[in-house]
């Protein structure tokens, strides 16, 4: 299940060492799933499933991603979700 302190995340744009640097792994391999093209929205769901058994409804899912679009890390585009370097 998720377990991510929100607030323990850092504040201000991505860089790709800030990327590597982000624990848990999990969060890590999400927001490398954005990179590129991004992730349908499918896709996100499996990735959710396998390495949280957890859907994107789930709440914690919800807050997630909610921190990660206030950050502009990661956001959906047209008809992707899509990691933000910068």
């Amino acid at each position: 299940m998720l377990s991510i302190d929100l607030d323990s995340l850092p504040s201000g744009p991505l860089s790709m060492a800030g990327l590597l640097s982000i624990e848990p792994a999990e969060l890590r391999r999400l927001l490398k799933g954005g990179l590129r093209r991004g992730l349908s929205t499918d896709d996100l769901q499996a990735l959710l499933e396998q390495e949280w058994q957890s859907g994107m409804d789930a709440p914690p899912v919800q807050a997630l991603l909610a921190a990660l679009q206030q950050r502009g890390w990661f956001s959906w585009e047209g008809d992707r979700w899509k990691t933000h370097l910068g």
